[in-house]
């Protein structure tokens, strides 16, 4: 018997879906049917609960006419449809319970209600409670708040409409019933389509075809993507991106609305490769002139001026008319100089730097080339017994004539002047003031005093009693001892030395006081 009562719920269950499939515009304005007229009924409506009975469903012709509206366990049913959503999209969802529960020698009989399930099926269930009706392992639950025929325990029930498993099977032609699987046509087509809206995806093994397609998401291709015109992408903020071209030229043209950049960036942020066969070309928008070509050989050419706010780095040369710095110039090796000047000539702006043909740095000051720091063949004095890089000792030292040209023109014998141990004197070069006024420069000369003359002075009587100063008394004698001396005298005569180192520093040779210097000579 709980097989038959499970069939014949699941027979009143279907018919039930089918009334809700037939009857959604009535059931969804909660309109009332007397039981006459194409709207047979009877079914009663308020708030937003619709009750029909076993009769609205044979008037429908959805139950056979004999079928007597009760169960083999002689219960009753109660139909329940209750409306849910908002418009126009409200949906229906109802509960049929049996009037009576399966109670038998006062014992309620869940056993054979569950047997009566089992043929039922999922979407049938029982009430435990005065309140709930659920499902097979509670797979679905309601409650006598939303539905007023759960009165006691032990009862069948039965879910209808929208959120039960039949009603899947209905498609309604108004649209008022969404699908709840795959539509499947099995290979015929769908013709006059308005307004086909998709939330997923669309997907064909032929050709899409269309006057014009708008998604408002993206548009994910597998293959390529045909134009037979331009092909026009949005920004955020409404600006036009165009792919195409005109019979203007022949060309391919990107063209944006406003004055925008384009951006190509990588949604990680790594590093994008912009690969073009061939040279990129920057124009004047309104000219067409060419600003800047970018060659596939990794030349550069422009007409403008390259700015960078950060370093311009190359593991080759950097050329250019003129290289202007407003900082500071920094080289890791050496500078090459080639522009090449003479010195006493004439220059264009103080500051300038150049050489000499044999190398030599030249600076212009006040408008005309000169040596920068010490002109070769330059003498001065040096402090330690080394002569420092670039420079000779004046040891009469040979040098390189073809290396120091300047020096081979000032000593064309090739050996530079030995001036070791001994002073320079500034040349008189007419002043008068050297005894010997006509020496030629870098001539040499001996050392000299200016002559010592004296006297000593005596009497016949008595020549001294002594000497002092640079005179020295060395013998004394008596008059007496020589011979013809005067008659009756007393006196003596003396040998007299002259040595003037009882007054003065002596030495082999005529000095002043000095330090000892080493003199060189510029080379160059």
């Amino acid at each position: 018997m709980a097989s038959a009562v499970g069939q014949q719920m699941k027979q009143i269950g279907e018919a039930v879906n089918g009334y809700i499939n037939i009857r959604y515009d009535k059931l969804s304005t909660l309109s009332n049917a007397a039981g006459t007229g194409t709207d047979p009924g009877p079914r009663t409506c308020s708030g937003s609960v619709c009750e029909i009975t076993y009769q609205t469903l044979i008037n429908e012709g959805l139950l056979p006419s004999t079928y007597t509206g009760t169960n083999a366990n002689k219960s009753s049913y109660k139909i329940i449809l209750k409306r849910d959503g908002t418009s126009p999209n409200f949906v229906i969802n109802g509960l049929i319970t049996t009037s009576t529960a399966w109670i038998e020698g006062g014992k309620t009989r869940y056993d054979l209600l569950g047997n009566a399930m089992q043929t039922a099926g999922i979407d049938s269930g029982m009430t435990k409670t005065t309140s709930i009706a659920s499902g097979h392992s509670g797979q679905w639950s309601e409650t006598s708040a939303n539905f007023n025929n759960i009165t006691s325990a032990g009862q069948l029930a039965f879910r209808v409409g929208f959120n039960s498993a039949l009603y899947s099977v209905y498609l309604r032609r108004d649209g008022t019933l969404p699908m709840t699987g795959d539509l499947n046509l099995d290979g015929h087509n769908i013709n006059n389509v308005d307004a086909l809206n998709a939330t997923g995806n669309i997907t064909t093994t032929g050709d899409l075809q269309a006057r014009n397609i708008k998604a408002t998401g993206k548009i994910d291709a597998g293959g390529n993507i045909s134009a037979g015109n331009w092909v026009y992408a949005k920004n955020g903020y409404g600006n036009n991106i165009g792919l195409g071209g005109d019979a203007g030229g022949d060309d391919f043209e990107i063209k944006i609305s406003g004055q925008k950049q384009i951006d190509v960036l990588s949604d990680d942020y790594t590093s994008i490769v912009f690969a073009v066969n061939g040279k990129i070309e920057l124009r004047n928008p309104q000219s067409g002139a060419v600003g800047v070509n970018i060659n596939y050989d990794g030349s550069i050419n422009t007409i403008g001026t390259i700015k960078a706010s950060g370093n311009i780095e190359s593991s080759q040369n950097v050329k250019g008319a003129t290289l202007e710095s407003t900082g500071r110039a920094t080289v890791g090796e050496f500078v090459q100089l080639n522009g090449q000047a003479e010195v006493g000539k004439e220059c264009q702006s103080n500051g300038l730097q150049g050489r000499t043909v044999d190398g030599q740095i030249l600076s212009c000051v006040n408008g005309v080339w000169n040596f920068s720091g010490e002109q070769p063949g330059t003498i001065k004095m040096w402090g330690t017994s080394n002569a420092p890089v670039g420079w000779l000792e004046l040891n009469g030292q040979a040098f390189d004539k073809s290396k120091n040209p300047t020096l081979a023109t000032l000593y064309p014998s090739g050996v530079v002047p030995d001036i070791r141990g001994q002073f320079v004197r500034a040349w008189d070069h007419g002043a008068g003031v050297d005894s010997e006024s006509s020496r030629g420069i870098l001539s040499t000369q001996g050392d000299a005093i200016r002559n010592l003359t004296g006297n000593i002075y005596g009497t016949a009587h008595f020549v001294s009693s002594g000497g002092n100063g640079v005179f020295l008394e060395t013998r004394r004698v008596n008059w007496t001892d020589i011979p013809a001396a005067p008659e009756g005298k007393g006196s003596a005569t003396f040998d007299t030395n002259f040595d003037a180192s009882r007054q003065v520093p002596t030495a082999p040779e005529n000095r002043p006081k000095n330090i000892a210097l080493m003199y060189i000579i510029k080379k160059g």
